[in-house]
């Protein structure tokens, strides 16, 4: 799948659940964006493996792409990552849960490929494909644009339907922050 695939995907999964728990916010959504790209770190091309070249480069050179980083044990470890920054940096927990069921989005997504991915990595390579071998894509295809659109166009309902006062206050005070932070520097 393409970034913005995943991106729409996992948002028009992620979204509905975050407004049903209350837990909409401005931190939770990106949390759950960042999630939904971060397995693709792995690929050096990939939009964030361009914006994080370093470790991008690292990272495809020693697990390659699908490979550790696609993989329950990969969702266990950012899960792990996240409990020092619960404690010490006081990270809301729906953020957290975002951030990691956005990268678990990210792999139910992948497991629809037409190759699948090693779930259970590194412990066995098998390839798993969700959808019995009858149902899947291939990166660029028709069939994923149509996934895109679907995907994008149920977001854009779901967004229509919620009450989103709450996160326009938020954005507003989280606008007023970034001005008064760019103001040091006139």
């Amino acid at each position: 799948m393409t970034y913005k695939t995943h991106f729409a995907t996992s948002l028009s999964v992620g979204l509905p659940i975050m407004d049903a728990t209350g837990t909409v916010g401005v931190g939770a959504i990106v949390a759950l964006a960042l999630g939904a790209l971060l397995p693709d770190i792995d690929a050096p091309g990939s939009w964030i493996g361009r914006r994080t070249r370093g470790l991008s480069d690292l990272s495809g050179k020693l697990c390659g792409h699908r490979g550790i980083t696609h993989s329950l044990v990969a969702v266990a470890f950012i899960a792990l990552l996240t409990v020092p920054l619960i404690l010490f940096l006081s990270l809301s927990i729906p953020v957290v849960v975002a951030l990691v069921g956005g990268y678990f989005l990210h792999l139910a997504g992948d497991s629809f490929s037409k190759s699948g991915i090693a779930w259970l990595r590194p412990f066995s390579k098998r390839n798993y494909q969700s959808g019995f071998r009858r149902v899947y894509y291939t990166t660029g295809s028709g069939v994923e644009m149509i996934v895109l659109v679907v995907a994008s166009l149920f977001l854009a309902w779901m967004i229509s339907r919620m009450n989103l006062a709450a996160l326009t206050a938020e954005l507003e005070q989280i606008g007023g922050w970034v001005e008064y932070i760019l103001s040091f520097g006139r």
